[in-house]
């Protein structure tokens, strides 16, 4: 029997059969193993997980509801297209609720090992940068991990599992669009880690007001990064 298989499957193992397979489908998506516009036919993923239609159909329901997949009557679920307006309308919905969860993080205060860890972070960051050159391969994936963890890490500290589910909906942009955020550049990531390192310190002083006005400026700076790539993009 595979991991997902569905013999004699029902109840708690049903329900967490199509867990698996709907954590599975999100991977694909989010990493760009599944490029938008792809079509998903139920026979051949249930093919390739091991089961039958049935979890396959429940999964690509929840992925619909999560905004990864559109369905449409007679021709079934493709993997959403991220349209340019889908993507800003993120940045702007995380400026928001990243700017409000800093302001709560900062009021709260900031645990000693969660700032030590973060500044940690900060610091293999800073020395993946040499010079003017363009990070790449390695080296790019891992800076852009760390830069991923900063504001995950900060954003958990928000104790409100409303905020925190609304988080990770505008937070997954699908990694095929990575290419179009991501700036590769010594100069703009080192840009990047001194705002996370003012925003860190802001948040260590307690300052509420100015950490929820740097995340904002902060986060503004991809978001217009992302426009220019797209609008170079053919029919951008």
């Amino acid at each position: 029997m595979t991991p997902f298989s569905d013999e004699k499957a029902t109840g708690t193992v049903r329900s967490e059969q199509v867990g698996s397979i709907m954590t599975a489908l999100r991977n694909r998506v989010l990493e760009g193993k599944l490029l938008p516009g792809t079509k998903l036919k139920e026979a051949e993923l249930a093919a390739q997980f091991g089961v039958s239609r049935t979890p396959i159909r429940e999964a690509l329901v929840a992925a619909e509801r999560e905004g990864l997949v559109t369905y449409e009557t007679n021709r079934g679920y493709t993997v959403r297209q991220f349209t340019r307006r889908d993507l800003l309308e993120s940045y702007e919905m995380r400026s928001l609720l990243e700017g409000h969860g800093c302001r709560i993080v900062a009021e709260r205060g900031l645990p000693l090992d969660v700032e030590r860890a973060l500044r940690n972070g900060l610091d293999r960051a800073e020395a993946l940068i040499s010079g003017d050159s363009p990070l790449e391969g390695e080296a790019l994936e891992q800076w852009r991990l760390l830069n991923q963890r900063f504001h995950t890490t900060l954003m958990g500290l928000v104790p409100s599992g409303l905020f925190n589910r609304s988080f990770q909906t505008v937070y997954r942009v699908p990694k095929i669009y990575d290419v179009l955020e991501m700036e590769k550049d010594g100069p703009t990531l080192r840009q990047y880690n001194e705002e996370h390192r003012r925003i860190l310190d802001a948040i260590a002083r307690r300052q509420s007001g100015r950490v929820e006005f740097l995340m904002r400026e902060h986060l503004q700076g991809p978001c217009d990064l992302l426009l220019r790539r797209m609008e170079e993009m053919p029919g951008g």
